[in-house]
């Protein structure tokens, strides 16, 4: 038999790596228009990208990311954001980001982005 710790050590790692390549791998991202979010619910908690949509002007704001703390770093909030600016395109939106994430984001990929993103400063 194994030492109760060694098995609760490894309980642990399984764990974190099963949570890992959850993240790491396809995340089904929702989009709800009435609740103007992009999530993705994670066991008992939700990562959520909020949003305001002026129909009127084509403008998608990107408003606040949040992700639960044990998922922060494995690429929930990217998938959240890439979702978010994946949407724009194929609606023809112009993109304002008020979300501090989301602005690096989107600085960070501006490259890829130019050309497929009509990005309006604040």
């Amino acid at each position: 038999m194994f030492p109760v710790s060694q098995v609760l050590s490894r309980s642990r790692y399984l764990t974190r790596l099963a949570k890992a390549e959850m993240c790491s791998g396809v995340l089904q991202i929702g989009h709800d228009p009435t609740q103007a979010e992009f999530s993705v619910h994670l066991n008992e908690s939700k990562a959520f990208l909020s949003y305001r949509l002026d129909r009127k002007a084509r403008v998608l704001s990107l408003d606040h990311t949040e992700v639960p703390a044990v998922f922060q770093g494995k690429g929930v909030g990217k998938k959240l954001v890439e979702a978010a600016l994946q949407h724009a395109m194929q609606e023809d939106l112009k993109v304002k980001i008020y979300c501090d994430f989301a602005l690096k984001y989107y600085r960070d990929n501006e490259a890829q982005l130019a050309g497929k993103i009509k990005y309006v400063p604040e």
